[in-house]
């Protein structure tokens, strides 16, 4: 049986500690972004396609070529601020920010039984340092993250009460996803599996509308990717480095979710093993343990998080993916929520039974808390190039 949300007073507490909790990380935001944001080599790109967006109703490269090689809705959202682009972008990021936060929190409190791991897991998202390092650069991610939460909303409120109103909800987010960013389409997989497995009654009973709401998202993204390889000049492919640059590969994404966890030092062989191994028990423990809930919305996560992360290392084989754990951090932090939301949910009936177990999440609390701090002054400090949009 499913457990029953938090009502009556909690609310108030609740909107306390999510007002706290959103001071928190738009400060440390604020903090990291002020000298101005950063950029990497995919950040001109997007500002070349929102510049000629602006003036031209197209999308192009800094070369003039059609852009191609990321989602088209990242560029157009940035076409609106092309006269002030660091203000823009610090404005996207932080609603993303904000909303990411809100998000999440609302959900754990639709799902977690007790107040204190509610307020728990709202202070531990206010501490995503993979949400605090995206937001920093001109990177299509915190929207990502923003638009993927949004849709995990609207999804559940469809789930649990139905309507057509939350299913085209969830049906515009899915659409926007792959445009964003195209392994959007790797989390609508994910939660179709997760939908299809957590949730079969309603899967039978409301197969056209799911299968409708599906193909909508799929057919999305298949329209832009065929596209670019229409506008493509040659065919792309990528030389993987064997099995020696996949194993590091896999290690980097060990190292980077154990990371957020607990405390532990970069990757280096013979600890390239080590991390693949964490790896695996990782994505197994996520699973039996989002399985072991009574919520199936827990259930429907705990798969989408694994689905979106196996298909995310499948492309590491064809694709530029996973250069480096910096990377990793990147296509990680769009499931930063739903994987916190999944452990705090395997872990809230034994806080809630045993006093110590509570105080010892409290006391964990100050390690994301520690870094999220550390991160911002890094970032802080981090010089930056001046932010013009390539002409």
């Amino acid at each position: 049986m499913e457990q029953p949300r938090l009502t009556g007073g909690g609310s108030t507490t609740w909107l306390k500690i999510s007002l706290l909790a959103a001071g928190w990380l738009l400060g440390l935001f604020a903090y990291a972004y002020w000298p101005g944001p950063g950029t990497t080599h995919d950040s001109y790109y997007y500002l070349s396609a929102a510049s000629s967006f602006a003036e031209q109703g197209r999308l192009l490269n800094p070369d003039g070529s059609l852009y191609r090689w990321w989602g088209p809705l990242y560029p157009m959202l940035l076409s609106a601020g092309v006269g002030n682009p660091k203000a823009w972008v610090g404005v996207l990021n932080g609603i993303s920010l904000l909303g990411c936060l809100g998000a999440w929190g609302w959900l754990g409190r639709q799902v977690l039984p007790s107040r204190a791991m509610v307020a728990g897991f709202t202070v531990a998202l206010s501490c995503a340092t993979p949400w605090l390092a995206t937001a920093k650069f001109v990177w299509s991610e915190p929207v990502f993250g923003l638009l993927f939460a949004l849709y995990s909303v609207a999804l559940y409120q469809y789930l649990q009460h139905g309507g057509p109103k939350w299913l085209l909800a969830a049906t515009v987010f899915g659409v926007l996803l792959p445009l964003q960013r195209t392994s959007g389409l790797f989390l609508l997989v994910g939660m179709g599996l997760g939908l299809l497995l957590a949730y079969p009654d309603i899967w039978r009973r409301q197969r056209g509308a799911l299968l409708l709401h599906g193909a909508a998202g799929g057919l999305a993204a298949l329209a832009w990717l065929l596209y670019a390889r229409m506008v493509a000049p040659r065919p792309e492919f990528y030389r993987n480095k064997g099995w020696q640059g996949i194993r590091e590969a896999l290690a980097d994404y060990g190292y980077v979710l154990v990371r957020w966890i607990v405390p532990v030092q970069q990757a280096e062989w013979p600890k390239h093993w080590l991390f693949l191994v964490l790896l695996l028990v990782l994505l197994a423990g996520l699973l039996y343990l989002g399985w072991q809930h009574s919520h199936r919305i827990i259930r429907l996560l705990s798969v989408a998080v694994a689905v979106y992360l196996l298909i995310h290392m499948g492309t590491m084989v064809i694709s530029r993916s996973a250069g480096n754990v910096y990377d990793v951090e990147r296509y990680c932090a769009v499931v930063y929520g739903p994987l916190l939301l999944v452990l705090a949910a395997a872990v809230s009936e034994a806080a809630t039974k045993r006093r110590w177990a509570a105080w010892l999440l409290a006391i964990w609390l100050l390690y994301p808390a520690a870094r999220a701090v550390r991160v911002a002054n890094f970032y802080h400090h981090r010089p930056v190039q001046p932010l013009a949009v390539p002409k």
